[in-house]
């Protein structure tokens, strides 16, 4: 354990653990409270699977000007990995966590907030230590539950943010005892989608209800096809031929209608049946990063059934963390003005909206659809073809 100090006549290289943990992390993890400066020479390892920047906003002290130099140097495909605690009050961790290649692991914990002045001028205390593996991996869950409450951060929500005047930063903490503004800061989230309710959704939710226990019936045999498409046992022509059997509107467990079907049809049915089992398997605290990789790797190939058709056997197989990506969808979220970062590769794309539809439904506990699936068919029933 090194115990890093810095004062007035105590210096500690504490930007040096930083840049450490972003050379060497094949996962990291880094968590604060508040962001109001940003290295942006800090270069990330490209083997880095598992990466987030969670800060908070409690009392406007982190700074927007921040936030855009941190979405400025993420590259498309970490659009996503960059978050803010917009549902949390009293977010106040300082820590990274991190995992290097060979499995040792390390953290840095203290006082230190992601602040010009942590690194520069103020009195800090922090420790870095090595992790034992168990330790590590419960760091690690407790960030992914910090991410079910928060948001993909956007320029529409720096858009709503607003700052506390520096000059009034002090008075801004202090509010945290009386529940002044600053207690508004901390409990009203700043992008709240508003749900479609359309006449008749609760007759249509009743209809996906029933699609979902009519592709559990079927989900076994659906799987063995994926599995013996991936391993090449059968050719993508007899994987197209075969899907119907299994997956179809006269089954009742297809949710789109007709469109990737011809389109699809000459599709890499092999890359994206590996794909597909590879997010299978992951475990749920890499599933999102897993999704990411595979999307953007099938767009690299160019493999046509990476939208609507991957999307929904996602929805299919994991009704409470993603959504079918189809043209209603997207129409929705012109409707209600939410745009995802940008410039944002396709896996980033689709793992920010994944995020803020989760995040509204658990905004939303009294609404009748209760996970992402449910939530298609109302947005369908709303904005889909008449």
């Amino acid at each position: 354990m090194n115990l890093l100090l810095h004062g007035a006549n105590t210096v500690c290289d504490l930007s040096s653990y930083y840049k450490r943990a972003f050379k060497n992390a094949v996962e990291l993890f880094v968590v604060t409270a508040y962001l109001t400066d940003w290295d942006a020479t800090l270069e990330l390892n490209p083997k880095c699977r598992s990466f987030r920047v969670i800060t908070g906003r409690d009392f406007g002290i982190t700074r927007k000007a921040a936030c855009e130099k941190v979405m400025r140097w993420l590259p498309p495909k970490r659009k996503a990995q960059f978050m803010v605690a917009d549902r949390i009050g009293g977010f106040h961790p300082k820590a990274v966590f991190w995992k290097e290649e060979g499995g040792r692991c390390f953290g840095i914990i203290g006082s230190s907030n992601l602040t010009e002045a942590a690194f520069g001028t103020n009195y800090e205390a922090n420790v870095f230590v090595p992790l034992p593996e168990a330790a590590y991996l419960h760091g690690k869950a407790w960030v992914k539950q910090v991410e079910k409450h928060s948001v993909v951060m956007s320029g529409d929500w720096l858009k709503e943010y607003k700052e506390a005047p520096r000059s009034r930063l002090g008075r801004t903490k202090a509010s945290r005892r009386k529940g002044t503004k600053g207690q508004e800061w901390r409990d009203t989230p700043l992008v709240p989608l508003d749900l479609p309710r359309p006449r008749g959704m609760e007759k249509r939710l009743e209809a996906r209800r029933k699609n979902l226990a009519a592709y559990k019936k079927h989900r076994g045999n659906l799987m063995a096809l994926f599995r013996w498409s991936a391993s090449g046992r059968i050719k993508p022509e007899l994987f197209y031929q075969e899907l119907p059997k299994y997956w179809s509107s006269e089954l009742d467990d297809r949710l789109t209608g007709p469109g990737w079907d011809i389109k699809g049809k000459h599709s890499d049915f092999t890359a994206l049946s590996k794909s597909f089992l590879r997010i299978i398997e992951a475990t749920d605290a890499d599933r999102d990063d897993v999704v990411q990789d595979e999307i953007d790797a099938l767009a690299k190939k160019e493999v046509p059934t990476r939208g609507a058709f991957l999307s929904e056997m996602l929805c299919l197989r994991f009704p409470e963390e993603y959504p079918v990506l189809n043209k209603p969808v997207q129409a929705y979220l012109r409707a209600v003005n939410y745009r995802p970062p940008r410039p944002a590769s396709e896996g980033s794309h689709f793992i920010s909206v994944s995020n803020i539809l989760r995040t509204s439904l658990r905004d939303n506990p009294d609404y009748p659809a209760k996970n992402l699936a449910e939530l298609d068919t109302v947005i369908w029933l709303k904005y889909g073809k008449k």
